[in-house]
């Protein structure tokens, strides 16, 4: 996994130039027949995504267990965090999950890599949407994947999710991935937000815990 190939590619989905083209994913299912696509979040969302951003809002407060994070939430807010903290972020991407008939149904990508390990972090893993194909986000998630190893050439996965929501973690499960260890969490409370970071010293009965999963090799 090279660093300069990765932020081009990524740059290039997130069309930060004007005249790059709209890339979509393909997400397939076990027969291989097109069930819906990736859809990268762009430079140009407001346009090219009607009302992103308040589904965006809108998802974050229906799934409080997305995150142990408590603030106000607020479209300004959420255009805000699209903008920092996934179009300008290097390091990041994430794709809006939409069904073949161009409804936005989920979101999903990745907020990491760590070239050291080559190893990505999956994240923003969320059905908005209840109705549709039972099994669209197991075959989101595989193709996200997928296309990590095909495109960005990243060779391990790994995700973080809260200790004890056993429904994220059997999920996970199904789609491949284990648990190894616990990652004790904080308390910090800050003027507008309440947010868990990880502990400073080692803690042997924290709070809170993220519960670390790696993707089994193939």
């Amino acid at each position: 996994m090279d660093k300069e190939h990765v932020i081009q590619t990524l740059d290039l989905y997130k069309r930060k130039k004007k005249t790059d083209y709209l890339i979509m994913i393909p997400i397939l299912d076990d027969e291989m027949q097109i069930m819906g696509f990736l859809r990268p979040i762009t430079a140009d969302y407001h346009t090219t995504i009607p009302g992103c951003v308040q589904s965006f809002s809108k998802w974050r407060k229906e799934n409080p267990s997305l995150s142990p994070a408590r603030f106000v939430i607020t479209d300004e807010r959420t255009d805000g965090w699209l903008k920092r903290l996934v179009i300008e972020n290097n390091n990041r991407i994430t794709f809006m999950i939409q069904d073949l008939s161009g409804i936005n149904v989920g979101h999903i990508g990745f907020a990491g890599f760590r070239y050291d390990s080559q190893t990505a972090e999956v994240d923003s893993v969320l059905k908005g949407v209840k109705e549709g194909h039972p099994r669209m986000m197991e075959c989101a998630l595989k193709t996200l994947i997928q296309w990590g190893r095909d495109v960005l050439k990243i060779p391990h996965f790994d995700l973080e999710v809260i200790w004890n929501n056993d429904h994220a973690i059997r999920f996970y499960e199904r789609c491949g991935f284990e648990k190894d260890y616990l990652i004790p969490l904080e308390k910090e409370e800050l003027p507008d937000e309440t947010r868990w970071v990880v502990c400073k010293e080692p803690k042997e009965n924290a709070e809170m815990y993220y519960q670390h999963m790696t993707l089994k090799e193939a």
